[in-house]
């Protein structure tokens, strides 16, 4: 990722900070401390030159073929999209149930009658009228 640097090096500057508190507040030498901080700076370093060689590399089919040139691809039109296929209309093969196309039942019309009444119609209707 090009643009993340910034969260990157706030990372890396944690952790070289925090390593050089831990190692004082541990009461190292400081020849150590030092050496210590040092390492972390070369581990810093090398995750950095892996960042850097991996951004200047193209990723794996980016690259143009080595056989095409860059300006006959630009110069070819694109293909024209061709128009939606229409998809006709298919009836279900697979009904849900053998009469599933037929006018609605009397299950279904009771059903639809409690949803549409009001709060106070709908004991009566629940009760079955």
């Amino acid at each position: 990722m090009p643009g993340a640097f910034a969260p990157r090096f706030a990372i890396e500057a944690g952790f070289l900070i925090l390593l050089g508190v831990g190692a004082g507040y541990a009461d190292l030498r400081p020849v150590v401390i030092v050496a210590l901080l040092a390492g972390g700076w070369i581990l810093v370093s090398l995750i950095e030159l892996a960042v850097w060689r991996g951004q200047s590399q193209p990723a794996a089919g980016h690259a143009p073929p080595a056989d095409e040139d860059v300006e006959d691809v630009e110069d070819e039109e694109p293909e024209a999209a061709p128009e939606a296929a229409v998809e006709p209309e298919v009836e279900d093969d697979y009904p849900l149930r053998p009469d599933a196309g037929d006018a609605p039942s009397e299950e279904v019309e009771e059903y639809t009658r409690v949803l549409s009444a009001s709060p106070e119609e709908r004991s009566t209707v629940q009760q079955g009228d």
